[in-house]
């Protein structure tokens, strides 16, 4: 009973096309971190797993957003059901911050002797403050003038979320809907109605491979897909080389937007470090460090799916 109403409701909110969602942050290490965009994926290492991130978008530009997060999650001892909790706070120039909590929650289906789909939800909230009041507008504005900037905004705004991922020993696939605000419309301003804030509905597919090329050296390419109404389809492709599986080389071109260049080192068999650097065709370069705990040892459980991820 248990898994048919998850089931259902996880169809439901996948399938739901009117809604709307925040403006997602931007991760270029998505594939260490991926629980950040798909709540199926919780629990898929096997291990309790701590992770870190922090991103400087733009950096030395004025007012560049910044993205904190930390986030734990783990699978239940028969390995039936994944779970975890993230913390994030991301702050877009000065005047807009979103501090909130998601919890993660999916049930694993072993469908092969290696392959397992996930079926997953989400819920949370955050804290959406705008300071619109303190935005310049030039000498001769005046925010009593302009109904967008004429009041701030303190409001706590409850989301949900879906996705699925399925995965065996070298290859994974996810879809998912992260992020949808649980009603139509976020109002934050005095009278004009037709100003109210309308974010739309965030899309994403996932997928990667693992080749080995030798003991020593494995080879992981992926890609992710980002769809919006409203703007264009964006789609990260990306390519990791790793050596002995402690250091991992890789590079990812973002579609009409940037490329970019990945470094990986596994400090110890729980700890791993991660940085990208973007470098945008027409905005300043982003900073991305990724900082992953476990609280077990993947070689010492025979787990597998250390090759993917």
């Amino acid at each position: 009973m248990k898994a048919r109403i998850t089931v259902g409701i996880f169809l439901i909110i996948l399938t739901t096309s009117k809604l709307v969602a925040q403006s997602l942050p931007l991760y270029s290490n998505y594939m260490f971190n991926m629980s950040s965009i798909n709540p199926a994926f919780a629990g898929t290492r096997g291990v309790g797993t701590f992770t870190g991130l922090w991103r400087q978008q733009w950096s030395g530009l004025p007012g560049s957003p910044t993205t904190k997060s930390i986030s734990y999650d783990n699978v239940s001892d028969d390995e039936k059901v994944g779970y975890g909790v993230q913390v994030f706070d991301d702050k877009y120039v000065n005047y807009i911050n979103r501090t909130g909590v998601n919890l993660m929650y999916n049930l694993k289906i072993k469908i092969s002797d290696e392959g397992v789909l996930s079926l997953g939800l989400k819920g949370g909230i955050y804290n959406d403050v705008r300071n619109l009041n303190s935005v310049y507008l030039g000498s001769s504005a005046s925010t009593s003038l302009d109904n967008a900037f004429a009041s701030n905004l303190n409001k706590i705004v409850p989301l949900a979320g879906a996705g699925l991922f399925y995965n065996n020993q070298n290859f994974y696939f996810g879809i998912s809907v992260p992020d949808i605000i649980l009603f139509s419309k976020v109002t934050n301003y005095k009278s004009d109605a037709s100003l109210y804030q309308v974010n739309e509905l965030h899309y994403f597919i996932t997928s990667g491979y693992n080749f080995e090329i030798s003991d020593e050296v494995s080879v992981k390419p992926s890609f992710l897909i980002k769809a919006s109404s409203g703007a264009p389809l964006q789609a990260d492709f990306n390519t990791n080389v790793w050596l002995n599986k402690i250091v991992g080389l890789g590079a990812s071109y973002r579609t009409s937007e940037s490329i970019l260049g990945l470094a990986e080192l596994q400090i110890t068999p729980q700890m791993r470090f991660g940085y990208a650097y973007d470098m945008p065709f027409n905005r300043p370069n982003s900073h991305e460090l990724l900082l992953r705990y476990e609280l077990g040892n993947l070689y010492s459980k025979g787990q597998q799916l250390f090759k993917l991820f």
